[in-house]
């Protein structure tokens, strides 16, 4: 009984941190991916020290308290698209050990990336057009250069996703062992 109710308070101390990262994400914009990345960051946390499922439990909690107190629900969302990566890509890295599976880890992270990308894009589109992203001045230049605007925006995609990946796992590795001591 003791176990579970330090386990349980363990993982609401780390999803106050999370909500705090995410609100902190919504006020300075420029920094709002980083912020959002390191809240995403403790899914993995929860997930190596306890389980999938607490995990799960966790990115719920945490994106629905966000949700009620952020200033910008679609951060929101964006942190959940963060958080489900992190849970599987822990998955596929546990499970993608040795020197031929790590090629295939890659592919598939690869396409776990596309296509929770696809989706936010899919999504974003549907719920609030993308056309609105066009109506501004430095935006109407692009209108005849659209193929090598989303070239270059698919370019910095695929950069974000390894940078995101690459800096989870460096963290995992380097202080996650940290936050386990603790807990």
């Amino acid at each position: 009984m003791l176990l579970k109710s330090k386990e349980i308070a363990f993982v609401g101390i780390l999803m106050a941190i999370g909500v705090i990262l995410v609100t902190v994400g919504g006020y300075f914009e420029g920094s709002t991916l980083f912020f959002l990345a390191a809240a995403s960051y403790l899914t993995g946390i929860v997930q190596r020290n306890l389980s999938v499922a607490a995990a799960a439990a966790f990115l719920a909690g945490t994106t629905l308290l966000s949700f009620f107190l952020a200033p910008q629900k679609l951060y929101c969302a964006t942190f959940l698209a963060f958080g489900v990566y992190v849970v599987l890509a822990e998955f596929i890295e546990k499970n993608g050990k040795g020197k031929g599976k790590k090629v295939f880890a890659w592919v598939l992270k690869g396409l776990l990336f596309h296509g929770l990308l696809f989706a936010a894009v899919f999504l974003g589109q549907k719920l609030f057009g993308l056309e609105v992203l066009f109506e501004g001045k430095l935006f109407s230049l692009l209108q005849e250069y659209q193929v090598l605007f989303w070239v270059a925006v698919i370019a910095c995609a695929e950069i974000f996703w390894v940078i995101f990946d690459r800096a989870y796992f460096y963290f995992q590795n380097r202080y996650g062992g940290l936050v386990s001591r603790m807990h």
